[in-house]
């Protein structure tokens, strides 16, 4: 008796070397562009940073004290501590977001080594009424220990293609603002090369 075979139900070889080699090409185009862009980098640094300084300032809130952020540019990081009168506070709160290897009382942040953000993305400086200054002090109601705003500026890139965000905060509220992206070197710094 003659018996008819149905069509395989399982692939060819070839057809798995097509498919495998189609998802190879597909993986080739889709992983580069995995990379964050500069304005990815800068922006997720800034909103970084912003989360940082309102954490600071609900310290400062929470605890009626002082907590200072100095900014080392040399380094390209922030460092959160007490500032404040009361020693018993200088140890700060356990966090998710703090290293294992920072000191009890600082909260340090090394912009180079923040995950999809580091590498090129650098504190460029930071000013209060356009004259350079190294920290940013939150007070017992959450203002800032400066009369006039306080802003952070990153950048990214280098050369002609350096592009730059800003962090603003604002001396009454402590609130922090990020700014929009730009191409134009902050005024302040011009100045100051």
């Amino acid at each position: 008796m003659y018996r008819r075979h149905g069509p395989s139900a399982g692939f060819s070889l070839i057809e798995m070397l097509i498919v495998i080699s189609l998802m190879g090409i597909l993986a080739a185009i889709i992983l580069p562009s995995s990379n964050p862009s500069v304005h990815d980098q800068l922006r997720s640094a800034a909103e970084v940073l912003s989360a940082d300084l309102a954490y600071g300032r609900s310290l400062s809130v929470t605890n009626n004290s002082f907590y200072r952020f100095t900014f080392d540019t040399n380094s390209n990081q922030y460092v959160l501590s007490h500032s404040g009168a009361n020693s018993s506070l200088d140890t700060l709160p356990d966090s998710a977001f703090r290293s294992p290897d920072d000191p009890p009382e600082q909260h340090i942040v090394r912009l180079d080594e923040l995950p999809q953000i580091g590498g090129g993305t650098r504190i460029l400086g930071v000013a209060n009424a356009g004259i350079s200054v190294a920290d940013l002090e939150f007070g017992p109601l959450g203002e800032t220990t400066r009369s006039g705003e306080t802003v952070v500026w990153i950048a990214a890139g280098t050369g002609s293609a350096t592009r730059y965000i800003s962090v603003a905060v604002n001396p009454v509220t402590g609130l922090a603002k990020v700014g929009k992206f730009s191409g134009r070197t902050p005024v302040w710094a011009a100045q100051a090369d």
